[in-house]
This record gives structure tokens, C-alpha cells and sequence, in this order.
């Protein structure tokens, strides 16, 4: 029995593409792969624009939605409303619960104009979750330009509170806040010591605003002692500087008595030391020294307990070594002591009283040249200080005259007296 004759392959020889079966098997297990491959990629949301087509399935819809909110933070003007709300639509689909979608929705509603719409589209975003930064910035605004004041204030607390690295572009707001009387009202209530971000507050409040009056007003209103945190006082003492500097003594001397660590008695004296320290408070209340490359100042101790100061101007330069606000009782002298001088060639150095409230305000007075060889040391000089005064500014200013070394003095027995009335 012989075996009929049939087809034979040759080993190795390739398959034939031409039979349908196997070409639509082929193609049909390739389109299956890719389809795979793209819901794997859409759900750890690499980007494939190929399969954008075939909907949030196949195409990671949260990575184009993170992609239109950086191009709308980014170029807001370029982008479409419809497109944000169809992303935001998109990904509502396959996340219902999905804060940043609605937020999308709102934006594109936004940018139509459609206000009512997207605050409703908001609030939605915001009962899904309160710690979507962008939502909770989006009702602050929107709150704060509707003149809903306190309920903008919850919101941005929120934000600070749970989105820390989002705290500057929000206390940069809080900062324009404080320039209002009404937002200084409803801000109130967040200065207090337990509130993690005042300090930021502060900082950019006292540093960058145009004005230091809004944020002296802030804590003079309140009608309460100021936080007494340490991280403040480096404001504190920036701010109460920036009110003299500025015209608004008024509100720092208000404001002074507020401070934590501030010596009530340091405005009524000119005494730089007291129990052999310096004394304690806010410059320029008690004494402010420069520290320039040209002037400065510092404490010294002298025999006996006596504490005093030392002063320097550099060589062909004139300035201000030292400052001090003196509130007046009535008519007074400035008294002191030159203890030790070192001169230039005409260098020079006096005090000079200016009057900054009361009938003689603006009026300044100056003493003899303390570096003048003809002063005796160690002896007690005097300066009748501005009459009809309430307060006055004294200044130590310094021509370091032509030389290499520093002109300098240092005086001591720093003292008010009671002057008797002019005649």
C-alpha cells in the first residue's frame, strides 16, 4: 500500500501572509496589543496623542487635564473655554468624584462669562474635598471681589493650611487685605499667637507694602497686646521704623505700647543701659544705631556703671550715627558727657533736636561741635531741646572730616532735665 502523494514543506521556508486568515489574525492580535498597551499607559497617565481619539479609556485624560491647567496658568488668553470643559466633562466620566474636573468646568464656564454657573460648579468641586488648592483659591477670589469678605478669609486660611508650598501667592493677597479698613476688621480675628502663617503675613506685609501705616492700624485696632512670637520681632522692630521714617509717628506711638518686650518708659528718656544692660524695646523708641560702611554706633560700658555710647563717621563722609525718639514733658534739656574723641581734619559731630508733633513742629535745634578740641572732656554739656514740642527726633550726625581713621567720640551720662520756661 503506497501513500498518495501529498504537499510538502520545506524546513524553514516562511509562512504565507497571503491566506486572510492569518493576515486578519495577525492584524486583529497587533490592534488588541496596542489597545492594551494604550489602557495601560491612560492608567498611569503617560500621554499617547495617537489614541486621544478613542476617548478617557485609552487616553489619559488627568495628564491632559493637568497639560490644560498649566496652559491656562500659563497663557490664559490662549485658552479655549470649550476645550476646559470638555476635558473637565471627559474626566467627570470616568471619576464622578473629581474636584479638578469640575474646577475645569468652572474655569471654561468662567471664561463664557457664565459666573453663576461656575460657582455652582465650584462648590460641587468643593463637597468632593476641601483640599483642592486650586478650588478653594478660585472661591476665595470669588468671594473677596463679591465683597464676602470673611468667607474669602476661610478660604485662604485653608489653603496656607493644608497646600503650604501655595502659602506665598496666598499671603501676597492677604498683604492687599491689610491696606483696607474693612479686611483689616475681618482679619483680626487670624492674628493671634497659634496662627502657623503670621509670620509670613507680617514679613511680607512690613517688607513689601507701600505703606507700614495699614499693618500698624492692623494690630493699633485690635486694642490688644501683639503676638509675642520671636520670629515677629525682627518685624516689629522693622515696622515701627518704617512708621517714623514714613510721617505716621501717631500710630507708632500708639502702636509701641502694644509690642511685647517694649519699655514703656524708654520714650521719655534718653538713657542708652539700665541695670547694666541695654535697654529693652524698639527702635527707634530706644536707641537705633547705624551700621554702615560709613557710620555707626554701639553701646559701651563705662566706670562707675554708667552705660554710653560710641559714634563714628567715616573720612569725607556726613551721616546719621544714632536715633531716638524723645516724647517731651513740657520744656527740657538734653544732657551728657564727652568722654573720649578722635578727630579729623574738619570732622565734626552734634546732636540735632527736630520737633515732629506739637505747635513747634518742623523747628530743629543743634549743639556745638562735640569734636571741637576747645569742649572740655568729662564735663557736663547741654542742649536746650525745641519748646512747644510733643515729640521730638534726636540725631547724632558725624563729618568724618579728611583723614584714614574714623572720627569717633563716645559720651556718657545721657540724661533729661527739666529746663526752666523760656523767656
Amino acid at each position: 500500500m503506497t501513500a498518495a502523494p501529498g504537499r510538502t514543506s520545506k524546513p524553514g521556508a516562511p509562512i504565507s501572509l497571503a491566506k486572510p486568515r492569518v493576515f486578519v489574525a495577525l492584524l486583529s492580535g497587533f490592534l488588541l496589543a496596542a489597545l492594551s498597551f494604550s489602557q495601560a499607559a491612560a492608567s498611569i497617565g503617560i500621554v499617547l496623542e495617537t489614541f486621544r481619539p478613542l476617548g478617557g479609556g485609552f487616553f489619559s485624560w488627568s495628564s491632559g487635564q493637568r497639560s490644560l491647567a498649566i496652559s491656562l496658568i500659563e497663557a490664559p488668553k490662549k485658552t479655549k473655554a470649550d476645550e476646559l470643559i470638555e476635558a473637565g466633562r471627559t474626566g467627570l466620566t470616568y471619576a464622578p468624584l473629581s474636584a479638578r474636573s469640575l474646577w475645569l468646568v468652572g474655569k471654561g464656564l468662567e471664561l463664557k462669562g457664565q459666573f453663576g454657573a461656575a460657582n455652582k460648579a465650584m462648590i460641587r468641586a468643593e463637597k468632593i474635598t476641601r483640599r483642592d488648592a486650586a478650588v478653594q483659591l478660585w472661591l476665595a477670589d470669588n468671594d473677596f471681589r463679591r465683597a464676602r469678605v470673611a468667607s474669602s478669609l476661610r478660604h485662604y486660611d485653608l489653603i496656607i493650611r493644608t497646600e503650604p508650598e501655595v502659602a506665598g501667592e496666598v499671603v501676597t493677597r492677604l498683604a492687599a487685605i491689610v491696606t483696607a479698613p474693612e479686611g483689616r476688621k475681618y482679619l483680626q480675628p487670624y492674628v493671634r499667637d497659634d496662627n502657623p502663617w503670621l509670620p509670613l503675613l507680617f514679613t511680607k506685609s512690613v517688607y513689601e507694602l507701600p505703606r507700614a501705616e495699614p499693618v500698624g492700624l492692623l494690630l493699633v485696632e485690635r486694642k490688644k497686646k501683639a503676638p509675642a512670637l520671636a520670629r515677629l520681632e525682627p518685624n516689629y522692630a522693622h515696622l515701627m521704623t518704617r512708621l517714623v521714617a514714613e510721617g505716621s509717628e501717631d500710630v507708632a506711638l500708639e502702636l509701641y505700647p502694644l509690642l511685647p518686650n517694649a519699655n514703656a518708659t524708654a520714650l521719655n528718656g534718653v538713657a542708652p543701659m539700665t541695670n547694666g544692660g541695654p535697654v529693652v524695646g524698639y527702635p527707634p523708641i530706644i536707641w537705633s544705631f547705624a551700621d554702615t560702611e560709613t557710620h555707626r554706633s554701639n553701646l559701651v560700658a563705662l566706670e562707675g556703671g554708667d552705660g554710653g555710647i560710641e559714634f563714628f563717621g567715616s573720612p569725607g563722609t556726613v551721616g546719621v550715627a544714632a536715633t531716638k525718639l524723645i516724647a517731651l514733658r513740657g520744656n527740657t534739656r538734653l544732657q551728657w558727657q564727652v568722654r573720649e574723641r578722635s578727630t579729623n581734619l574738619q570732622s565734626s559731630a552734634s546732636w540735632v533736636a527736630t520737633c515732629l508733633k506739637g505747635r513747634s513742629k518742623g523747628a530743629s535745634v543743634s549743639s556745638a561741635n562735640l569734636l571741637g578740641e576747645s569742649l572740655p572732656l568729662g564735663k557736663n554739656l547741654a542742649l536746650q531741646l525745641p519748646g512747644g514740642c510733643d515729640l521730638v527726633r534726636l540725631e547724632m550726625r558725624v563729618n568724618g572730616g579728611i583723614g584714614r581713621n574714623p572720627a569717633s567720640l563716645i559720651v556718657g551720662k545721657l540724661a533729661l532735665l527739666k529746663a526752666p520756661p523760656r523767656t
